[in-house]
């Protein structure tokens, strides 16, 4: 029974090992860790009304996890605000290989925090209601990243994003194409 136990330890401990260095060598090849810069353009619903926004972001890359600085701004009838975020993502660069074109696709999820600054109301001489409202924001984020063989430094994605606040029903979907740029 002692001898399972230890063999079935020493197994799980290997495996573990595997799963975990894995990613790491399998995302060196096409997103390098380190600093990048990007950018995303997005379509945003908020209630029954339509927008859109983008935001831009300078983050740093470690083995599967990004860490990164956000700051956007989003516009809807009636309604438009700045959002300035801290967002966490992981990346599952060990679920596809490269493709035989050459294109390595991983999924990702994310979240963050931080501050919005919501402003309602139109500057237009019929409607004199305004209000701003400075307030905490979360996010979640979910997509897939898109890296070319041929250009390792440059990651494209298509994803969804949830944009809520605490205070204002502020409650946004996204869909967004973006692009980081890694140095």
């Amino acid at each position: 029974m002692k001898h399972s136990i230890k063999l079935l330890a020493g197994v799980s401990a290997c495996l573990t090992l595997a799963f975990i260095t894995a990613p790491a060598s399998a995302a060196a090849a096409y997103a390098p860790d380190g600093w990048y810069v990007g950018g995303s353009g997005d379509l945003t619903w908020l209630h029954s009304n339509t927008g859109g926004g983008g935001n831009v972001d300078l983050g740093y890359r470690f083995n599967d996890v990004r860490a990164e600085a956000e700051a956007g701004y989003h516009g809807i009838d009636g309604t438009h605000y700045f959002t300035y975020m801290g967002n966490l993502y992981y990346d599952f660069n060990s679920l596809f290989g490269a493709s035989s074109s050459g294109w390595h696709i991983a999924p990702y999820v994310g979240a963050g925090l931080g501050y919005a600054a919501v402003n309602y109301g139109d500057n237009s001489f019929s409607n004199t209601f305004h209000h701003h409202d400075n307030t905490m924001a979360y996010q979640g984020m979910a997509g897939l990243t898109f890296t070319s063989a041929s250009m390792p430094n440059t990651d494209w994605s298509v994803g969804y994003r949830y944009l809520g606040t605490d205070s204002n029903n502020l409650g946004a979907s996204n869909l967004e194409l973006g692009v980081r740029f890694h140095f």
